[in-house]
């Protein structure tokens, strides 16, 4: 099964920013390269709030997989140890 280039950037963007935690409209901008957005100003907000939607599909996915944690309340993410050593194996070998 071929992973997700959204999937891929989203851990990337986590991982990047260890120790910090990114809000869903900070995670949607930063990985807008591989989400296609439309470029009228109308299409532009409703592609906004889809790719939110769908940065928060692959939250929501990632956590279920132990890979990042999502605070719910307030819409933050973090990449806990699991996520970081999926994207970067040999980080805790000397």
């Amino acid at each position: 099964m071929e992973t997700s280039p959204i999937l891929l950037q989203v851990l990337q963007i986590l991982a990047g920013g260890y120790g910090t935690s990114f809000s869903l409209e900070e995670l949607t901008k930063l990985a807008d390269s591989s989400i296609k957005s439309s470029n009228t100003y109308s299409g532009y907000l409703a592609a906004e709030r889809e790719n939110q939607a769908l940065v928060l599909d692959v939250l929501l996915f990632l956590q279920k997989q132990g890979l990042v944690f999502l605070d719910f309340d307030t819409d933050y993410s973090v990449i806990t140890i699991k996520g970081l050593l999926k994207i970067h194996p040999t980080i805790l070998s000397n």
